[in-house]
């Protein structure tokens, strides 16, 4: 059931791809929305879900947090995403196809996610699940765009947009098999610096999308992601 989740939230970075190719107008139209609902849900899983449960098992959790955070920002810097999918330029081929790499990597991460997630009770994989799903489909958006952009045509696009998606559920199987052997702390040294990975994304990928239309409505719909993970916590338990 576990894997079948992580395939049906690597899925959402499908779903984003396939928006952009059939349904470009729409997409482009609601992309910042959804961007900004994705950066509430994604902060409230952090701050919520993963850091109070990192703060349980190891003492160490926010060395791990900020260190998770610096982590990803150089890994991005590497996998040159930011700068490449946020431009309005063509990216070249070699650019395009690293960038899909680093997202891929994310992906990758976010299955693992899942699998820890569920390990350490059902709240958190579901809370987990659901801010996978909210920041994978602008994932998607972004990774058709970028290959769209470079010289890739959109068969291959699209082929490596399927590879991103499934970088997910294949994160979520080698956490099944081996978190079994991981002692707690070790655990809470994951959860927290996949709580800096989160808190990274939003930080610098999302929110700074949200500023492109009305901040008035972004700064709605990012506090409703947040509020969602609240209740949705408190009806889990």
């Amino acid at each position: 059931m576990i894997i079948l989740i992580s395939i049906i939230a690597g899925l959402s970075t499908v779903l984003g791809a396939y928006g952009v190719r059939y349904f470009n107008k729409w997409t482009k139209q609601n992309t910042t929305p959804i961007i900004a609902l994705a950066a509430g849900i994604i902060l409230a899983t952090a701050f919520l879900e993963l850091t109070p449960e990192s703060v349980s098992l190891t003492n160490s959790w926010m060395m791990w947090t900020l260190g998770g955070f610096a982590l990803f920002f150089i890994l991005e810097q590497f996998m040159v995403m930011h700068a490449c999918s946020n431009s309005l330029e063509p990216c070249d081929h070699a650019s395009s196809h690293t960038a899909v790499l680093g997202i891929g990597l994310h992906s990758l991460v976010d299955g693992m996610l899942i699998g820890l997630g569920f390990e350490v009770s059902n709240t958190i994989g579901i809370i987990a699940t659901l801010a996978v799903v909210a920041h994978e489909i602008p994932e998607g958006v972004f990774s058709y765009t970028l290959l769209s952009h470079g010289a890739v045509d959109n068969r291959t696009a699209m082929l490596y947009s399927w590879f991103v998606a499934m970088a997910t559920p294949i994160g979520t199987i080698l956490t099944v098999l081996i978190i079994h052997r991981i002692s707690a702390p070790i655990v809470g040294i994951l959860l927290a610096i996949t709580a800096g990975n989160f808190i990274y994304i939003a930080a610098t990928d999302l929110i700074p999308e949200t500023h492109k239309q009305s901040a008035r409505s972004s700064v709605v719909l990012v506090i409703l992601g947040m509020a969602f993970v609240y209740l949705l916590q408190k009806i889990l338990g």
